[in-house]
């Protein structure tokens, strides 16, 4: 949050930056001390509150104390101004016997709070500087169903956030390289809370890419435990009409764009990939059945389903690939994203890579979530951090 500070008087600057600080820690304060320089900020660049006294010097070289509220509105709501729309608040410790001035303040959104020693000031500045926070922007999302595909991030990023709400979302901010990145868990599993957590995050943090992380289903004979699944096409397995011969499907599908696939094509690629296995530390149980370690192979041309329920019916997996030659997983959340994103206001980058942990048949359970949660956010940390979110921009 940006604010600009007009105030001349030092014990007053440091009780308003103090308390400024005390509601908004990471608020950056720009202070002026005369009207000249006051006037050139508030016109070269856009803040989100105006803090000032009227009764400050006119410029650097002439120290004459004045009184400004004549040209106040002229200036702070000149149209010319990058500020002009900003809320401001007058903070002054002299009359305010004005006959229609603060009325007239009001009317253009400048409001006018006394300060004094009593400390009424405080509540008031309170309730303005949380409504005039702007919204959170963030780079990148990355959306997770579940608390430990998102814990998995942990020890992947630059920095490392509370989880905290944030526009009504259960949030993460961390730092990925170069990118303010949020770590998004949706209230619970399934299409419908992957949609409303996607399209809240796309509409409120305006990224430049979200992308999802996690665990799958895999097809036996097309996919292996701990196989990373880069969703190149997913569609939703469950849409479709029951009547008397069964169930007949609906295929939408949508896939990933050209450039984004390109791009994750080159991460796959790249020397960090080849030790995606490295460092997991597995058990005896977190090895599959018949392996002597844990490998990853990364199927970046992998087409995958999503549905509404879980599948832990032996041999109701076959029923998903009727028409699908290829199918190479399942989960219940990808297609939300993808769909979202599609439709997103602002053109987003979106992708999925999520690891194979079961097949929906003898080796469900969860022996091999961790090191899956593990391997999918490696990944996609190392794609974040390689620009995916700029393939538009290359």
């Amino acid at each position: 949050m940006n604010i600009l500070v007009l105030e001349d008087q030092e014990a007053k600057f440091e009780k308003i930056n103090e308390y400024v600080l005390d509601i908004i820690p990471d608020a950056i304060i720009k202070r002026e001390e005369n009207w000249l320089d006051y006037s050139r900020a508030v016109a070269g660049f856009k803040y989100d509150l105006i803090l000032l006294d009227l009764l400050v010097p006119r410029s650097p070289k002439d120290r004459l104390v004045e009184d400004h509220h004549e040209v106040l509105v002229e200036t702070t709501r000149d149209y010319h101004s990058k500020s002009f729309k900003t809320p401001a608040i007058v903070l002054t410790q002299h009359s305010l016997d004005e006959g229609d001035f603060v009325h007239d303040l009001n009317l253009v959104d400048i409001n006018v709070i006394p300060f004094n020693d009593h400390g009424l000031w405080r509540e008031a500045l309170k309730l303005k500087l949380l409504a005039a926070q702007p919204a959170k922007k963030y780079d990148v999302v990355i959306l997770c169903a579940l608390e430990k595909e998102a814990i998995a991030f942990e020890g992947l990023t630059d920095t490392w956030g509370a989880v905290t709400p944030i526009s009504g979302l259960m949030c993460r901010e961390v730092r990925i390289g170069d990118y303010r990145t949020v770590i998004v868990q949706a209230n619970r599993m399934g299409l419908v809370a992957a949609a409303v957590a996607a399209a809240f995050a796309l509409e409120r943090f305006e990224p430049r890419l979200i992308c999802m992380s996690g665990i799958c289903g895999g097809f036996p004979g097309e996919s292996e435990i701990y196989d990373l699944l880069v969703s190149q096409s997913c569609y939703q397995h469950d849409a479709g009409k029951w009547t008397i011969t069964g169930f007949k499907s609906e295929h939408y599908d949508v896939p990933l764009d050209v450039n984004v696939h390109n791009k994750l094509i080159e991460v796959s690629a790249s020397p960090a990939m080849a030790s995606l296995h490295v460092g997991l530390n597995p058990g005896k149980s977190e090895v599959p059945s018949g392996c002597e370690r844990v490998s990853c192979n990364i199927r970046y041309d992998a087409v995958t389903s999503s549905g509404s329920a879980v599948i832990a019916e032996a041999g109701k997996t076959a029923t998903l690939s009727v028409g699908q030659r290829k199918l190479t997983g399942f989960d219940m959340e990808v297609y939300s994203i993808y769909e979202a994103a599609r439709h997103a206001r602002k053109r987003t980058a979106f992708f999925a890579a999520k690891a194979v942990v079961d097949d929906g048949d003898k080796n469900k359970g969860d022996s091999f979530h961790r090191i899956g949660c593990l391997l999918s956010a490696k990944f996609v940390a190392e794609a974040i951090r390689s620009g995916i979110s700029d393939v538009w921009d290359d």
